[in-house]
This record gives C-alpha cells, sequence and structure tokens, in this order.
C-alpha cells in the first residue's frame, strides 16, 4: 500500500507535489514539478522552495512567511507570480500543509502547486 500511494503522488502531472523539511529544502517530488516549474529531479532536491518565486518576493520573505503561517495554522494559501527554471513565469496557486509528528511538532511541509491559466486568474 504504501509502494501504491508513493507511486499516486509521483504520477499526478497538473500538480506539482512537493515535500520539504521544516526549513523548506526540497526531499521529494513529483512529475508535475517537471511538467508546470521545469526542474529535474536531480536539479531541485536539495534546494529551498523559495527558488519557485520571484526575486522581489524572496527579498520580501515571503516564502518563509508562508511555512511559518503553515506552521501556525495548519497550512498557508497563495496565489502569484511564480519561476520556471527557463526564467519564464506563471500564475499559481499554491497551498502548503504543515506535518506532524506523533507528538504534534511540525516536521515538514507537502507544497502543492497548481498553474492557472488566464481565465483562472483573479
Amino acid at each position: 500500500m504504501e509502494d501504491l500511494h508513493r507511486k499516486m503522488v509521483e504520477e499526478v502531472q497538473d500538480y506539482a507535489i512537493i515535500l520539504l523539511d521544516v526549513d523548506g529544502t526540497i526531499l521529494t517530488w513529483n512529475k508535475g514539478v517537471e511538467k508546470i516549474k521545469g526542474y529535474k529531479q536531480d536539479e531541485i532536491l536539495g534546494q529551498n522552495f523559495s527558488i519557485f518565486y520571484m526575486p522581489d518576493d524572496r527579498q520580501a520573505g515571503l516564502p518563509q512567511k508562508l511555512i511559518a503561517l503553515a506552521a501556525k495554522e495548519g497550512r498557508a494559501k497563495h496565489t502569484g507570480r511564480r519561476v520556471r527554471r527557463d526564467g519564464t513565469i506563471f500564475w499559481g496557486s499554491i497551498l502548503i500543509t504543515a506535518i506532524h509528528d506523533d507528538q504534534g511538532e511540525v516536521v515538514g511541509f507537502t507544497k502543492l502547486t497548481r498553474e492557472l491559466r488566464d481565465n483562472e486568474v483573479d
């Protein structure tokens, strides 16, 4: 069952699904990351997820604010401009969810990204 669950997540292509550690380092990813963001597995594992954000959002600390909110509230949502590996910009809707251990401590996060088309952007 565990192998089936892993394969289910890996095969999703319409959503980028990423496992982050508590600091936002990318631990695992699925095929959707490659399709939406343009990174191959060996290029992205070990990088901080802030790499997907616009320079001004990184400078303002948005990625860190989002994982801090997810740690506090259980999840954080955001819609905004994101950067692909090739430098092109796209609109993305993200959901970061905290992962807890048996004692209730945050041990990591899942990050789900969906690319929004022009007719889906607010």
